[in-house]
């Protein structure tokens, strides 16, 4: 297993002095935070091995997925519909300031990966085991996030998945075949069983999480300042319930078959859900 555990724990911490927005907290302290990091990994690696068979925990992880700045020695999963716009854009001005001025119209990934390749497996445990690099993920609620992508990839354009949507979705799931990266469940893409990340950001913190991952890492905040950073998104709860009322039942336990290990893994609630849906088939 992939793990650069040698991270930063030991490094001395301070007041962060930055209240994030959204959160009743104030000020916060960098030891908090520090400490609810250092809680949210070692609670994903204890419902790794509840939820994951010895044979996936021994799996290599997706490294293709990943972006690494060898300037400022960080390392991140691009979890899609997480803020990874706004990464992918902060790696872009890591990569240089003055690289805003020369983007094509692409999009945000694939301007990135025009400076990030994708690396292998050996260069990311690489990395990883270096003690000075920073790994970080930011995860989401996992239904959340595919109403995300469903509003951002099909809902504005209704083609021809709009209407069969959760059925093309169990649908590919049932023959094996890889979901759209815009979806495809954490645990797969992100790899977070293999790899040991310095930081779990979570998307419903995420001020306050990227506020402290600036300070950690060195040189981070000369470049990406708050103001720069993701720091709004849509309150999901004043519209998850009219998507989740059109489902039936079926439906919803078979998405869960499918998130139901990035819900637990990553602490999330899902039994919400089926107050939601109308009908049982």
């Amino acid at each position: 297993m992939l793990t650069g555990r040698q991270s930063r724990r030991d490094q001395q911490v301070s007041v962060l002095g930055y209240e994030a927005k959204n959160d009743t907290r104030s000020p916060i302290q960098e030891y908090e935070v520090e400490r609810l990091m250092t809680e949210r990994q070692k609670e994903v690696e204890e419902r790794c091995e509840e939820v994951l068979t010895p044979e996936e925990m021994h799996q290599p992880p997706n490294s293709k997925e990943f972006l690494i700045s060898d300037k400022y020695q960080l390392v991140w999963c691009n979890v899609f519909k997480a803020a990874s716009s706004t990464w992918l854009n902060n790696f872009l001005l890591m990569y240089d300031l003055k690289i805003k001025k020369i983007l094509t119209r692409n999009s945000p990934v694939e301007q990135a990966r025009k400076f990030y390749h994708r690396p292998s497996v050996e260069v990311l445990d690489s990395c990883l085991t270096q003690y000075n690099y920073t790994s970080f993920i930011i995860v989401r609620e996992p239904f959340q996030r595919l109403i995300s992508a469903f509003r951002d990839k099909l809902e504005t354009d209704r083609n021809e998945f709009y209407n069969e949507f959760i059925e093309y979705l169990l649908d590919e799931e049932a023959h094996g075949r890889s979901p759209n990266e815009h979806w495809a469940p954490y645990y797969r893409f992100c790899s977070p069983c293999q790899v040991h990340f310095t930081y779990i950001l979570h998307f419903e913190t995420l001020t306050q999480d990227e506020a402290f991952l600036l300070k950690k890492v060195p040189g981070l905040s000369d470049v990406l300042k708050p103001q720069k950073l993701h720091n709004s998104h849509t309150n999901y709860d004043n519209v998850i319930h009219n998507y989740f009322r059109q489902l039936t039942r079926t439906q919803l336990q078979g998405l869960l078959d499918i998130y139901s290990k990035d819900f637990t893994i990553f602490g999330y609630k899902h039994e919400k859900y089926f107050d939601y849906v109308t009908t049982s088939s």
